[in-house]
């Protein structure tokens, strides 16, 4: 029995190539002008688009973010950041002019890194939580609760057992993060719910995994000779590296990369999957999608020849045809009537972002 049936598309996208790259070229100049502090102002303007593109029920979405929310956020993670290398470095040396212990000397250093840790895996559940509340549909906005720190310590917990695993806890790992994103979220007075188990994940985990594995092997025998002229090199056996050498190293790892992100396609839309079709926001709407390995596989090498082969200037195309991916995969059963739902009595963070634009790209958007 279709999982999806009775369900219908959810968003209607109407963006337009031409208007997206008005607003890419000058998000582009200003960017170059302005040496990257403009980028903030540019992701705004770009999700303002976007969000105005789409349509649920006939009546569209509203980005209420700024830009100058976006930059006092990464100002405030930089200061964080900043601020706590400051305090651990002078701790190391304190303790160690005290103590005369290496050992003790290290353990401040070693906290900052883990506090790094936690604030970079914390900072996606950070940034949902922005974007909900800047994510207006009739009025009615988004919220979530929780604690980022909280998220990122479980994250990083989570990321140890998987190491501990050989990554076989991985699908654990993505469900129960699902779980703990999904059930902070709300919208409106409406909130999210969450039910679902890695057992259904695992067959295609394990066909991904192991032709990652077989693929990095494979160029490890094709690529061996530059790495073992590399290690000579490092070795001081050779004076200089051969430059053939650095070249398919190079190649090895864009290979790898690209080849590993074509094969996670199979789970990844599994996972999707599994994930959209488990959720519901209150009693009135319940997920879905139709999105399948073969049909993301197709949409992540088209994008990804489009950016390349264009330089990055292809990017507006690439964003334009995401969008309308994700309007005719996601689906939804049932229909929310505007006057049931209650605004959002969630406090809204004053920043955005500063964490995941200091640490990561954060995306496409």
């Amino acid at each position: 029995m279709d999982q999806n049936a009775g369900q219908r598309p959810l968003l209607t996208y109407d963006g337009n190539i031409g208007e997206l790259y008005g607003i890419f070229i000058k998000n582009l100049l200003l960017t170059i002008v302005t040496v990257g502090i403009y980028r903030f102002w540019a992701t705004t303007a770009l999700r303002r688009y976007v969000w105005s593109r789409m349509r649920f029920q006939d009546e569209r979405f509203e980005y209420t973010g700024t830009g100058g929310e976006l930059f006092k956020g990464f100002l405030l993670a930089m200061g964080i950041l900043i601020g706590s290398m400051i305090v651990a470095f002078v701790l190391s040396g304190i303790l160690r002019g005290l103590t005369g212990s290496v050992v003790l000397g290290v353990l401040p250093i070693i906290a900052l890194y883990a506090v790094i840790a936690i604030f970079a895996a914390g900072a996606y559940f950070s940034a949902q939580r922005y974007r909900l509340s800047r994510t207006v549909w009739c009025g009615i906005r988004g919220g979530m609760t929780g604690s980022m720190i909280r998220y990122g310590v479980q994250t990083l917990l989570y990321g140890l057992l998987c190491i501990v695993t050989l990554f076989q806890a991985a699908p654990w790992m993505t469900v129960r993060l699902a779980e703990l994103r999904i059930n902070a979220s709300s919208f409106g007075s409406e909130p999210f719910r969450f039910q679902g188990q890695a057992g259904p994940l695992y067959k295609a985990f394990l066909v991904s995994f192991i032709g990652i594995v077989v693929w990095a092997v494979l160029l490890g025998f094709f690529f061996a000779k530059p790495a073992l002229a590399l290690f000579a090199a490092e070795l001081g056996r050779t004076r200089q590296v051969p430059p053939q050498a650095a070249v398919g190293l190079v190649a090895f790892y864009l290979l790898f990369i690209v080849g590993a992100l074509l094969m996670r396609c199979y789970y990844v839309a599994k996972v999707s999957q599994h994930i959209v079709g488990n959720t519901t926001l209150g009693t009135q709407l319940r997920f879905g999608t139709s999105i399948t390995g073969q049909r993301l596989l197709v949409i992540v090498i088209s994008n990804l020849a489009i950016v390349v082969f264009t330089l990055g200037l292809g990017f507006p195309i690439a964003l334009n045809r995401v969008m309308h991916f994700i309007a005719d995969t996601l689906l939804v059963e049932g229909r929310v009537d505007p006057q049931s739902l209650g605004q959002s009595n969630l406090a809204a963070p004053r920043t955005g972002e500063g964490a995941l634009n200091l640490l990561d790209h954060g995306g496409i958007l």
